[in-house]
């Protein structure tokens, strides 16, 4: 492909790589499902009215985070934040090569969206992850 070749050699590294755009830091303790019914309002979601990204620090995982999916792409943990131990959902498409940034319980911070998991007749909150990064 010698367009991607020539955009390669002449694209500064910095504009090759993908941002994400956060929206707010909030805590954990925020999302509750008066927050997500008031983050509906905002709808419907498109490339004009983005679902908000939301960041958060100082997570870590419940011991149980794990790939998942037939070729386990996908990160799928249970995380806190801090001191208190309420957990939350989280899943991560194609973010199965980040385990590593979890595990032990290692801080690290998220972007992510929030939505609605329907399984087997249950409907909870679940971040739907964006990125992890280690946290310092």
């Amino acid at each position: 492909m010698k367009f991607e070749e020539v955009v390669k050699s002449t694209l500064p590294e910095k504009l090759r790589t993908p941002e994400i755009s956060i929206d707010t830091e909030i805590n954990l303790s925020e999302i509750t499902p008066k927050f997500y019914r008031i983050l509906s309002q905002l709808a419907p979601f498109g490339p004009k009215n983005l679902k908000p990204v939301f960041m958060t620090e100082g997570l870590r995982d419940n011991g149980y985070g794990k790939k998942v999916g037939a070729d386990e792409t996908h990160l799928k943990l249970n995380i806190f934040e801090g001191s208190n131990q309420t957990t939350y959902n989280a899943i991560g498409f194609s973010m199965g090569d980040k385990i590593d940034l979890i595990q032990n319980g290692k801080p690290f911070k998220a972007a992510y969206n929030i939505d609605e998991n329907h399984w087997n007749g249950n409907t909870s909150l679940q971040l739907l992850l964006k990125d992890l990064q280690e946290d310092m």
